[in-house]
C-alpha cells in the first residue's frame, strides 16, 4: 500500500489503554511482571531500517492479512515474515524483503489473523462435556465439577489436560489462561498440567486454585468439606513452590484463589502479593452471577465484589478477573481507574442462566476486556463461537445492532486476552510475538468473503483453522498436529474421562 511501510517497528505494543506494565520495554529488555516474559527479538533495528536484513525463518503468504493493530489496516494478499519467535515484517504482498525465507506457507485463500487467547478457562472439565444442563451455577459445580476435581489422579489431569490443548490448538487458540482446580496435592501437580499443556504447543498460564480453610461464605455455596484440604499457610506455600519452580517456558504458573466470594481476605492477599513478588499475575472469579455477590455482601459487610479487592488493596493491573457480570456502577468506575483484565464469558454464562456483562458500558469506560470459552464442559474451546455469540449477547441485552460489531469480540479473543497475558499486544506488527493463524475462507459457508474479518467472526469455526504458529512455531501446520500423535492423545484423553467418570 503506497506510504506505508509494511516494516514499521512498534514500540509500544499496544493501545492508549495499555498499562505501561503490558508494553514491550523500550530498551530492549525482557517484559517483566507479566506472568511471560518476552524478550525483544534482536536485530529489528536493522530490520527497521532494512540492512543487514535476516532471510525469515518462516513466510506467511497470500491471504489476506488481518493485523488487528491499530491502523486497522487489511492487506487483500499479504505478508508476515517470522524470524525466531517475532515478527519480522508484515504488508502487502509486493512489499515482501528480498531475503528468502527458509519455509513459506501459501495462504491463498485464508484470512491470516493474530492467535486467539482464551483468558479463562478450566482444560480438566473436557472429561464432563455436556453434563448438568439446566443447572445453574452453584448446583452444576456442587454436583458435577467439584466430585470430578476431586476424584482426578495425575495422570487423568495430564490426559485431559491434552485432550483439551488439542481441541484448543485445533480452533485457533495460541495461549490460554488454565484455572486449574482438579486433584491438586502437590506442587508437582500444577506442573504437570503446564507441562502437559505445552507438550501439546499450548502457551499461557496454569492459574494454580487456592482455596484454604472453609469460610462461612463457603457453606453458602454448600461445597464439601474435602474440597478444603490444607490451610491457608498449606495452600500459599504448594502455589508458592509450583511458580518458584517453572520461572521460565511458554505456560507460567500464576496463584489462582478461586472465588472472590467464599475465600478468605488471607488466600485473595497472598495470591495479589505472589503475583507482586514473581512478577506474574492472579486470576480469580469475580461476581459470576447474582448469588455470589448476595453471598459477598452478606459476608463482607454489605461490600461487592469489587468493592472487596479495592479495600484490600489488591485491584491492579496484575488482577485478571472471571466474569464480572454483575457489576454496579460504582464497581465498573473502580475497574477503569485501576484496570484490571475483566475477561468476558458469554457462552459459559449463558449456559449457566448467570447473567449477562456489561461489557457496552465497561468498553465506553476504558475498562480493560478479554474474554474466555470457560467451555470444556459447556461449549467447547473454539474461541471463534465466543466472539460470536458475545457480539449477538450484546446487541440482544442493548436492543441495538450498533452497539458493538464481531471485529470488537474478535479483538478481545486476540488482543485482549493477550494483554491480560501480558504477552504483546496481540497483533501481527513488527516486534510482536510470532502467534498467528491461518483460517481457511476458501469453503461454501464462507462463500463470498466480503469482508475479511466479519466473514472469519460470524462464520468461522475452528475447524476453519488450518495454521496455528506459536512463538514461531507452527504447531498445527496445514491441517497437521506436529507436536504429539493426536491420536494417541485423543484415546488416553478419552481413556482418561471414562476411569474418572466411572469413579463418580
Amino acid at each position: 500500500m503506497p506510504g506505508r511501510d509494511p516494516l514499521r517497528l512498534r514500540r509500544d505494543g499496544g493501545t492508549s489503554q495499555d498499562h505501561p506494565r503490558d508494553r514491550p520495554p523500550p530498551d530492549g529488555s525482557e517484559a517483566r511482571g507479566t506472568g511471560l516474559l518476552v524478550p525483544r527479538a534482536p536485530g529489528l533495528e536493522a530490520i527497521r531500517d532494512r540492512s543487514e536484513l535476516r532471510a525469515p525463518d518462516l513466510r506467511v503468504e497470500g491471504g489476506t492479512v488481518v493485523p488487528l493493530d491499530d491502523g486497522r489496516l487489511i492487506f487483500e494478499v499479504g505478508f508476515v515474515d517470522v524470524v525466531g519467535d517475532r515478527i519480522a515484517a508484515v504488508g502487502p504482498i509486493g512489499d515482501r524483503p528480498a531475503a528468502r525465507p527458509r519455509r513459506v506457507i501459501d495462504a491463498t485463500g485464508s484470512v491470516v489473523l493474530p492467535g486467539l487467547v482464551d483468558a479463562h478457562t478450566h482444560l480438566f472439565q473436557v472429561a464432563a462435556r455436556g453434563l448438568g444442563d439446566g443447572l445453574a451455577l452453584a448446583e452444576w459445580l456442587r454436583t458435577h465439577m467439584i466430585p470430578l476435581a476431586l476424584a482426578l489422579r495425575r495422570r487423568e489431569m495430564v490426559a485431559l489436560t491434552e485432550l483439551a490443548a488439542l481441541h484448543a490448538l485445533r480452533s485457533g487458540t495460541v495461549a490460554a489462561v488454565n484455572h486449574h482446580y482438579g486433584g491438586l496435592r502437590e506442587p508437582e501437580d500444577a506442573l504437570a498440567v503446564a507441562g502437559a499443556m505445552e507438550r501439546v504447543g499450548l502457551a499461557g498460564a496454569v492459574a494454580r486454585m487456592m482455596v484454604g480453610e472453609r469460610t462461612a461464605a463457603a457453606d453458602e455455596f454448600g461445597l464439601p468439606a474435602a474440597n478444603f484440604g490444607y490451610t491457608n499457610a498449606q495452600e500459599i506455600e504448594l502455589t508458592t513452590q509450583a511458580i518458584r519452580a517453572k520461572a521460565d517456558g511458554p505456560v507460567a504458573i500464576w496463584p489462582g484463589p478461586a472465588n472472590v466470594a467464599y475465600c478468605s481476605d488471607e488466600i485473595l492477599l497472598a495470591g495479589a502479593d505472589l503475583a507482586r513478588r514473581y512478577g506474574v499475575r492472579w486470576h480469580t472469579h469475580a461476581a459470576e452471577d447474582a448469588f455470589a455477590v448476595e453471598v459477598t455482601r452478606r459476608f463482607q459487610d454489605g461490600r461487592r465484589t469489587l468493592g472487596v479487592l479495592e479495600d484490600l488493596g489488591v485491584l491492579d493491573h496484575d488482577a485478571t478477573l472471571a466474569h464480572a457480570v454483575w457489576l454496579d456502577d460504582a464497581e465498573m468506575e473502580l475497574a477503569a481507574a485501576r484496570l484490571p483484565h475483566l475477561v468476558h464469558n458469554p457462552l459459559s454464562n449463558a449456559y449457566l442462566g448467570s447473567g449477562t456483562m456489561r461489557l457496552i458500558e465497561l468498553r465506553s469506560r476504558g475498562v480493560r476486556l478479554a474474554a474466555g470459552s470457560d467451555g470444556c464442559a459447556v461449549a467447547g474451546q473454539d474461541m471463534f463461537a465466543v466472539a460470536r455469540f458475545g457480539a449477538l449477547l450484546q446487541r440482544v441485552a442493548a436492543t441495538d445492532a450498533a452497539v458493538i460489531s464481531v471485529g470488537d469480540m474478535v479483538k478481545l479473543i486476540t488482543g485482549g486476552g493477550a494483554r491480560a497475558l501480558g504477552s504483546g499486544s496481540g497483533t501481527l506488527a513488527t516486534g510482536e510475538p510470532a502467534d498467528l493463524i491461518v483460517v481457511d475462507t476458501s469453503s461454501l459457508h464462507h462463500s463470498p468473503v466480503n469482508d475479511p474479518l466479519a466473514s472469519v467472526g460470524w462464520f468461522a469455526t475452528g475447524a476453519d483453522v488450518s495454521t496455528v504458529i506459536v512463538r514461531g512455531a507452527p504447531v498445527l501446520d496445514e491441517g497437521s498436529i506436529t507436536t504429539v500423535d493426536e491420536a494417541e492423545v485423543r484415546a488416553k484423553g478419552l481413556e482418561a474421562a471414562r476411569a474418572v467418570m466411572a469413579r463418580l
